[in-house]
């Protein structure tokens, strides 16, 4: 329900700041096509909330629908955000008129708040340059890691990454398949998936069906991310516990390592739980403390560590502990960037792609799906790592 007073007030918003913009819209048959359109996408987002109905798994029917309340909302908060300093200025430019002497053409003065009545067909453009965006599937990203000290057996060895695949309303498990497929085909060695999953765990059969379709040499790692605890833990945990039943490929670490052997080197791979911590950073960290010393607390002094975990931030933990490499997640990469910098890039100190703290690496991936198809810059991926040594 507090989404829907949140999406309310910036429906809301948007309506006030396009009455004083751009008048013509909020008056005559205009202005019923607009309460129309609004009253829709409104609908589009309630209904489900109220009954349940295609909030998790869309239908294909109500596909279109969803993605239209998509751009309408999303054009909404553009409006509100973007229009506000328009509507600032052409607040100022009524009172300089009112107080100007008889006379006095301050026309010049209201070209840029004359332009911000373009700033609506600006932000439909956007919404719906994003939306498609964040519609057309995934690219495959290849990325070279060196290392220094790998051992040579470990020269050339490949990693599958997907990450933050949200199955569920804009997501099917057969999207998810597909990612698994491309990493089947590379021949890696490797795959790992580093929280996500899943939003609607009444998919959840077929997206494990989906992870279990793995071919990779050493199968598939995969940990928590924050979903798998808001959405249904049990369920998830319950959903990997019958794959190691099955003897599928796939095997679930919280908190722990798991060791392989390639080409006679060990190559120790931790994973370590998402600290639901609510808004304490404090308990954060207490809780990344206690999975580091957990995760960590057992390993051979000559194994390569790899680490996964679904937060980046968790990363100087697991550097200070010998990880080489850390895969990460959860940022989406911000889902917006111009000229390769996300929009975004201030919410997270590891947004999106590689860092380096002295021989420890990190790659963020921008993530396989999304929760919310929106995407300008970044867009979704599936990561083929390779290492080398330096």
């Amino acid at each position: 329900m507090g989404r829907l007073l949140v999406l309310l007030f910036v429906y809301l918003g948007a309506y006030l700041v396009l009455r004083r913009l751009w008048p013509a819209v909020t008056r005559g048959w205009r202005h019923g096509v607009l309460l129309g359109l609004m009253g829709f996408a409104f609908a589009a987002w309630t209904v489900p909330a109220v009954t349940g109905y295609g909030l998790h798994h869309t239908p294909p029917f109500l596909v279109p629908v969803k993605l239209f309340a998509v751009v309408w909302s999303i054009t909404a908060l553009l409006v509100m955000l973007m229009g506000l300093p328009f509507l600032v200025l052409k607040l100022r430019a009524e009172r300089r008129q009112r107080a100007a002497p008889p006379g006095v053409d301050l026309e010049r003065r209201n070209l840029l708040v004359k332009a911000g009545q373009a700033m609506p067909v600006f932000a439909m453009g956007a919404s719906a340059v994003g939306v498609v965006g964040g519609s057309l599937g995934f690219t495959v990203r290849e990325v070279e890691v060196k290392l220094r000290g790998l051992p040579s057996a470990l020269d050339g060895f490949r990693i599958g990454q997907i990450t933050d695949i949200h199955v569920g309303p804009f997501i099917s498990p057969e999207y998810l398949r597909g990612a698994v497929e491309v990493m089947n085909t590379a021949g890696v060695d490797l795959q790992v998936m580093t929280g996500d999953l899943i939003d609607d765990v009444n998919q959840l059969d077929e997206t494990m069906a989906a992870l279990a379709s793995t071919t990779a040499r050493h199968g598939m790692l995969a940990i928590l991310g924050n979903h798998e605890h808001w959405r249904g833990l049990d369920e998830v945990l319950g959903g990997y516990a019958q794959l190691a039943q099955r003897g599928a490929p796939v095997r679930l670490l919280v908190d722990e390592a798991h060791v392989l052997e390639h080409g006679g080197q060990r190559l120790r791979v931790v994973g370590v739980d998402f600290p639901m911590s609510g808004r304490s950073r404090t308990v954060r960290d207490q809780r990344w403390q206690h999975s580091a010393e957990t995760a960590f607390k057992e390993g051979h002094p000559d194994d390569v560590v790899l680490c996964l975990s679904h937060h980046p931030d968790f990363f100087p933990y697991a550097a200070e502990r010998g990880a080489s490499l850390t895969l990460a997640g959860h940022t989406h990469g911000g889902q917006v960037a111009f000229l390769g910098v996300p929009l975004f890039g201030f919410a997270f100190k590891h947004m999106l792609g590689r860092y380096r703290f002295r021989d420890s690496h990190l790659y963020v991936s921008g993530g396989t799906g999304h929760w919310l198809p929106f995407r300008i810059g970044i867009p979704p991926e599936v990561t083929l790592l390779t290492l080398r040594s330096a």
